[in-house]
């Protein structure tokens, strides 16, 4: 039997199921897509400072921290504030008062920042990280500007050369903090690994809890004498590790205050106008389970000004070694 032509019967029927099944296919895609394309056309029609208004205002209602938002009427403060920043005539006055209406939840991480804000920061981040020096030939001085992703191999570069000698000053002044991985990798150059960092909790505390430790990635375990140096703008996660440090007796802090501004954001919206929303997610506390937020972490020394700072560290070495 010829197999080709007696096939030839059944492919009209069979182009004619292939057309139904691309029909059917186009219309569920229709039905899918055109929906969320009129959305889509519907929201960009939208003014732009009510689109950037409702992304915060239903983020923070849905993600802040707290839900009863410290007691602050949020709802009211919403209803109040809309008119005006959908009104406002420019984007440093929308965000002027996006600011003002989350500063009423008190918080030192829930914040906008305007696309100039961003361009700003992307310039000062070109900084660099971590840098180091010899002090003395006993002293050797680690300088940690900030906490970003992927640091730990930094960090045992620096301890390699700087970790030789038997006292170390680590410098933390200013640090705004950063990434949890890095602070973690950080502590575990000098503390043992698994020794509790910090902890966290979220809205809800029974299905949101966390715990950080210190960990080995650095390849580095620097067991000389430690100083750490801070100021009132050390913040965030350079906190939880100066507080680590000195809870497990493992340094002597030296300097004044911390800026007590440690919570966590593990929410982070662009905006419509090009900004960035984040919200404080996470109640962040020290290995002794207490909140850092507005407290920050207290020196063992203080010393206020750069030069005295550094003198004093060099001091507590000085007698810890005689």
């Amino acid at each position: 039997m010829n197999w080709e032509l007696s096939a030839v019967p059944y492919w009209p029927i069979h182009r004619r199921r292939i057309a139904r099944r691309r029909v059917v296919a186009c219309v569920v895609a229709a039905a899918i897509l055109v929906p969320l394309l009129l959305v889509r056309a519907q929201l960009q029609a939208e003014p732009v400072g009510r689109r950037v208004f409702d992304a915060v205002a239903d983020t923070v209602t849905d993600r802040y921290v707290d839900p009863t938002f410290h007691g602050i009427p949020w709802m009211s403060l919403v209803a109040h504030y809309r008119p005006l920043v959908e009104a406002a005539p420019t984007t440093a006055a929308r965000y002027a008062l996006l600011r003002a209406m989350l500063a009423q939840l008190g918080d030192s991480h829930t914040a906008v920042y305007s696309p100039a804000d961003l361009r700003a920061d992307e310039l000062d981040s070109r900084a660099p990280t971590i840098t180091w020096r010899d002090l003395t030939p006993r002293v050797g001085y680690v300088r940690i500007a900030s906490f970003p992703d992927n640091l730990s191999t930094a960090i045992g570069w620096a301890l390699e050369i700087e970790g030789r000698k038997p006292a170390l000053i680590l410098d933390l002044r200013g640090n705004p903090g950063g990434q949890v991985s890095s602070v973690d990798a950080a502590a575990g150059a000098f503390l043992p690994r698994g020794a509790l960092i910090s902890t966290a909790t979220g809205r809800w505390p029974a299905f949101e809890s966390y715990s950080f430790t210190a960990d080995a990635s650095t390849g580095t375990a620097y067991r000389g004498n430690v100083v750490v140096l801070v100021d009132s703008a050390t913040s965030s996660g350079a906190e939880t590790l100066a507080r680590a440090l000195q809870f497990y007796r493992r340094a002597t802090i030296v300097g004044t205050r911390t800026a007590g501004k440690v919570m966590g954001v593990d929410a982070e919206v662009p905006l419509a106008d090009g900004g960035l929303l984040r919200v404080a997610t996470m109640d962040i506390r020290g290995p002794d389970g207490r909140p850092l937020e507005r407290r920050g972490v207290f020196p063992d020394d203080v010393a206020n000004g750069d030069a005295v700072q550094l003198r004093t560290a060099l001091n507590v070495l000085s007698r810890a070694r005689s």
